[in-house]
């Protein structure tokens, strides 16, 4: 992202004056509010058509794509955005139809449901997939975090990170709460028991970067990696 500042936003139509004006005389806060409702519906009539026009094999789908969304990829997030084509809540499962993707990416998701939650995504992306497609995740690697903290703590102190601390526990509470938006942590074997329950084999642990599936290489984000476990999963193929 730039860190140029950015013009002020200054509506140019009648229609956004109006809209500012109201927003400015009853505060932004509660304009949203009563916006809100209108703006839902509207992604979702947006969400409905574009899944009622995708092809039935080869999708690609980057799954809560949050600041992130890819081009070339379907990208599914709960919250609206100019190039979220999928508004969609991920507990519900995934409004895809059976076998119809190639590649699943979900990059720091997983971490944010619970553990019941996370199980029925992953049986959801597996039915998602098509014999031999493939899901990367990747997630704060707990297992890392806490072997520092028994260890040397020098991972605790990495300058990657972004907020001071008072102590290396305050680094065990960040990676294991995020302020109430982390429900679950992962290391490699608990991740990985979760694929194999799901369905998923050749279930294995990547570097930074690299993918069994070329669609999937070189698209992990860059700040995350120092902190990452990345784990692929692959369907198998229909017997």
């Amino acid at each position: 992202m730039s860190s140029e500042p950015t013009e002020p936003y200054r509506p140019q139509t009648p229609m956004q004056k109006l809209r500012w004006t109201i927003a400015e005389a009853i505060g932004r806060e509660r304009a949203n509010r009563i916006v809100a409702p209108l703006y839902d519906w509207q992604a979702h009539r947006r969400t409905v058509r574009y899944l009622a026009a995708l092809p039935s094999r080869d999708l690609q789908i980057n799954l809560g794509c949050g600041y992130r969304p890819m081009d070339g990829w379907i990208n599914v997030d709960r919250a609206r955005g100019p190039k979220v084509q999928v508004v969609w809540d991920l507990e519900r499962g995934l409004p895809f139809p059976d076998q119809c993707a190639s590649a699943i990416f979900a990059e720091h998701v997983i971490e944010h449901v619970t553990k019941e939650a996370a199980q029925f995504l992953l049986e959801e992306c597996h039915r998602v997939l098509q014999p031999e497609g493939a899901l990367r995740l990747s997630t704060p690697d707990a297992g890392r975090f806490l072997r520092s903290y028994a260890g040397d703590q020098s991972f605790l102190h990495h300058p990657a990170f972004l907020r001071a601390i008072d102590s290396p526990m305050d680094r065990i509470n960040e990676m294991m709460r995020e302020e109430g938006q982390h429900l679950w942590s992962y290391d490699e074997e608990l991740l990985t028991i979760l694929l194999r329950r799901a369905g998923f084999a050749r279930i294995e642990a990547r570097a930074f970067g690299e993918s069994a599936h070329p669609a999937m290489r070189g698209i992990d984000f860059e700040q995350r990696a120092f902190e990452s476990l990345y784990l692929e999963g692959v369907k198998p193929a229909s017997r």
